[in-house]
């Protein structure tokens, strides 16, 4: 270890660079001006170090700090500092340059990027504005506020950003949050992962906003979304044309409007057509599809085409040892040519006025975020296209249109125009519009229905087994289109509610009772064994297997959808469920996410018009809570305000299309529980053999195998004990 030597300043026009600076590879350009800019406001704030040049004893050659070298000599000719102002430097000797110079470049320990991002942000704190830090630091202030939101992220992000268990790509991301709550909330979910995704940070940070590049957020425009007032929020990370629309509910309601602007187009074209945002899955299998009348070829594309086909048809009889390159060459440019033929030829297809006016067509987005037409489409619940059936019907039946959000359809309260008239609303339109109804509300009502009904369905075999023959007799023998009411693809249909209140329900707990009496331990069986096992059950083992599996794939449905399975409504109301046992309105589940004017109404009907009038006045939410407890059976018992038979009538009043409804056509149903009425009234059982009638059990009774053993606080029926 030799002696430090002494610092010494010397005059800046006695300074050149070093050929032993081992340095060689220029830094970029932005990081020079940065260097210069941070000399320029504060003045050099490490020295260099010089050794003796061997030509001149009064020049010194500068073996570190060439970068900081030429921004002094930039600096001096623009004027900002003297040619000969004082430089601080270390001086050596000649022969150590070169070590000198490798451990200034290598034997140092990089500022940590969290370091310099809490260190820009402190400057800021302290007074700095974002135009002075960009200054003294020659850097943009795009990059200036960048490093400042960076710095003031959650510290907990910052320090496991230091320890590596995020990437900067990922703490980039988690600038999108709008606090530090919200960043640490979803640090919380995604800590645990050996990599966290920046795609996944952001995706939980922006819940519910529409990402300018996706395809509704491409299809309305940031432009058009802006101009309505909307907010976008960006990382500062990304271009301008990447970011988030914060108001989904407006971006879909610009949606919206452009689709049905484009349906209104068509309507002068087509019998009827449909906006529709989010198409669910398969729904094209609603309809039939016309195919176009294919255009007509010219002579002389004719002609050429009949010639292509001669050719290759000659190819086709050759040996293989006769085909050559060449006339393989010629093979493909021919079948190409053709193929640009008949693809010009479809895509000039063309729609017949009879075809036109029987059809319609949707809407949609496509995924370039451009319009998707589906055209020549007609009900396939609708009659046959006959020539005059569907003129009036196809079009009329479909003129009100369906929009979906979320995945979920909804439909619209507009009077829409077909062929210039106003079509009037459906029925399940009319509901909606008069109580209020939102998608995510009727989603929820159809998750209870379903829940209770699949609790009621998996203890009755005779309905099951009947949905399960028709099914399966529609789809094996009928080999027709129509609605089917289960899933038969062995699939157990969901059942969600977005307030989360399906569990401990009831209906859940009966469920919990059925599942608890199938006799399962044959599926832990071989195939083989198994099914051998299964076939030796005794008959109302398999009677309660068979139900429940029926039950699990129950599709959910409200009777007052416009598409409504009829087959379901008929089996629900042969379940004879007491509903209002098992669910009841309340102020969370049903008052509050209801139009003012429906609550009214059902109350004048219900609890009389004075009960009505005394509360037209209240907010919202003390009518919702007014009306929990008016309709609650316990809650409404110690109401001196209230006749027995108003809180009689609103101990089982339900939401329209809750209830089974009677089937508008039919006689007597079949007998319960497995028994099958043959033609002559005596009942028999699944064998053939005759029941007495005492055998067969009532129809709001549940399966006796199910009476002896419910959990507690449930009725035989299946309802809570108040």
């Amino acid at each position: 270890m030799t002696c430090t030597p002494t610092l010494s300043k010397i005059p800046l026009d006695r300074l050149v660079l070093s050929p032993t600076n081992v340095r060689k590879t220029p830094a970029a350009p932005a990081e020079d001006a940065e260097l210069k800019a941070s000399i320029r406001a504060g003045g050099l704030k490490q020295n260099l170090i010089v050794h003796p040049t061997t030509d001149d004893a009064t020049r010194f050659a500068v073996t570190a700090g060439g970068r900081r070298l030429k921004a002094l000599q930039e600096l001096a000719a623009e004027g900002a500092l003297p040619a000969d102002c004082d430089i601080p430097c270390l001086v050596e000797e000649p022969d150590a340059a070169i070590e000198t110079s490798l451990m200034e470049n290598t034997v140092r320990a990089a500022m940590h990027p969290a370091d310099e991002f809490v260190a820009m942000a402190a400057l800021i704190d302290a007074g700095g504005s974002i135009e002075q830090v960009a200054a003294r630091f020659g850097a943009s202030e795009r990059r200036v506020r960048q490093r400042l939101r960076l710095g003031k992220l959650a510290p907990e992000l910052l320090d496991a950003f230091r320890a590596g268990a995020l990437s900067l790509d990922a703490i980039m991301a988690f600038t999108l949050g709008a606090d530090h709550a919200a960043q640490l909330a979803v640090w919380g979910q995604v800590n645990e992962q050996h990599f966290v995704s920046p795609h996944q940070v952001r995706r939980l940070l922006t819940d519910g906003a529409i990402p300018l590049d996706g395809d509704l957020g491409a299809f309305v425009g940031v432009g058009a979304y802006e101009a309505a007032g909307g907010r976008v929020t960006r990382d500062l990370f990304s271009t301008d044309d990447d970011g988030f629309m914060d108001d989904a509910a407006l971006v879909r309601h610009l949606a919206i409007e452009k689709l049905e602007a484009k349906a209104a187009e068509l309507r002068g074209e087509w019998a009827w057509a449909k906006p529709v945002l989010d198409p669910e899955y398969h729904f094209m299998a609603e309809y039939r599809r016309i195919e176009p009348e294919p255009a007509e070829y010219p002579p002389e594309i004719a002609a050429e085409l009949e010639q292509i086909e001669e050719r290759l048809g000659e190819f086709e009889q050759l040996a293989e040892d006769e085909f050559t390159d060449d006339l393989m060459t010629e093979a493909a440019r021919l079948e190409e040519r053709r193929d640009e033929i008949i693809e010009t030829t479809e895509a000039e297809a063309v729609y017949g006025e009879a075809d036109r006016k029987r059809s319609g067509c949707i809407v949609t987005i496509g995924e370039d975020g451009e319009f998707l037409v589906y055209r020549g489409l007609v009900d396939r619940s609708a009659p046959t296209a006959d020539a005059d059936a569907g003129e009036a019907g196809d079009g009329d039946e479909s003129a009100a249109f369906a929009v979906t959000v979320h995945g979920a359809r909804s439909s619209s309260t507009a009077m829409l125009t077909s062929r210039g008239g106003a079509a009037p609303l459906t029925g399940e339109q009319l509901v909606r519009k008069d109580c209020g109804f939102s998608q995510s509300h009727i989603d929820d009502l159809k998750a209870h229905r379903l829940q209770i009904t699949k609790a009621y369905l998996a203890g009755d075999f005779g309905v099951a087994f009947d949905l399960m023959l028709y099914a399966l007799c529609v789809g094996l023998i009928d080999q027709g289109y129509r609605t089917l009411p289960l899933d038969l693809r062995a699939a157990e249909t969901p059942m969600r509610s977005t307030l989360n209140d399906l569990a401990g329900t009831p209906a859940d707990r009966l469920l919990a009772a059925h599942e608890q009496a199938l006799d399962t331990a044959w599926l832990s069986l071989p195939s083989e064994e198994g099914f051998a096992a299964l076939a030796v059950l005794p008959i109302d083992a398999k009677h309660r297997l068979f139900a429940w599996c029926v039950a699990a794939m129950l599709k959910p449905q409200l009777g007052i959808e416009d598409r409504a399975d009829p087959v379901i409504e008929a089996a629900g109301h042969r379940l004879t469920i007491p509903f209002a046992d098992l669910w009841r309105p309340t102020a969370a589940n049903y008052w509050s996410r209801v139009r003012k004017a429906h609550g009214l109404a059902v109350a004048k009907d219900v609890l009389g018009p004075r009960w009505a009038r005394d509360h037209e006045g209240d907010k919202k939410a003390v009518l919702a809570a007014a009306l929990e407890a008016a309709f609650d059976p316990v809650a409404s018992s110690g109401a001196i305000h209230l006749d027995q038979a108003a809180r009689d009538a609103a101990a089982v009043w339900l939401p329209p299309g809750f209830a089974y409804a009677e089937p508008a056509t039919g006689g007597a149903p079949p007998a319960e529980n497995g028994a099958i009425e043959p033609a002559d009234g005596e009942p028999v059982d699944q064998d053939g053999d005759s029941v007495e009638a005492d055998d067969v059990a009532e129809a709001d009774d549940i399966p006796a195998f199910l009476t002896g053993d419910l959990p507690s606080g449930v009725r035989p029926n299946g309802a809570a004990v108040p």
